[in-house]
């Protein structure tokens, strides 16, 4: 299914939709259009603090690779030998807390799903932090999964949804 196809309900948001978003490839226009449709109270966003941080931390990278042409390894030793580096940077502050405050989304708890986690992880055969995306969207019966990771295929009880 299409991400445009999604006609309400409710939408879990993957890290990757929100970073084509605010990027620029071919599924930018589409995950721009189903954020826009979130914040417009057109369908009922979600995502948990996980995505917050692996959002953030790629955005810092882009930033990295952007300004200092580092490679994420490099940009990663480069900001733990220039902690102050971090004072500098703006795009990923600034995204970051647009999608918290301007797209009106529902940021889930994880605390009371690590162990269902877990479990995702194993039989899915999931990276943990993917199993926790899952087991957000199971434990508060969200209706569709926004992703363009192919790893959700696996997963039997997500309706996904791709840019």
């Amino acid at each position: 299914m299409h991400t445009d196809n999604i006609t309400g309900g409710s939408v879990f948001l993957d890290t990757n939709i929100l970073l084509y978003a605010f990027s620029t490839t071919r599924f930018s226009d589409a995950s721009e259009r189903l954020l826009e449709r979130i914040k417009a109270g057109e369908i009922t966003g979600y995502i948990n603090s996980t995505v917050i941080d692996e959002f953030f931390h790629k955005a810092m990278l882009i930033e990295m690779y952007t300004e200092k042409h580092l490679s994420p390894r490099d940009a990663i030793i480069y900001i733990k030998e220039h902690p102050g580096i971090l004072k500098d940077m703006d795009a990923p502050y600034s995204i970051t807390r647009d999608i918290m405050q301007e797209y009106n989304l529902i940021i889930l708890d994880t605390l009371d799903i690590l162990r269902d986690t877990l479990s995702i992880s194993r039989n899915y055969g999931l990276l943990f932090s993917d199993a926790l995306h899952a087991a957000s969207a199971q434990k508060h019966q969200i209706d569709y999964f926004a992703t363009n990771d192919r790893d959700f295929d696996r997963v039997d009880f997500l309706t996904l949804a791709h840019p």
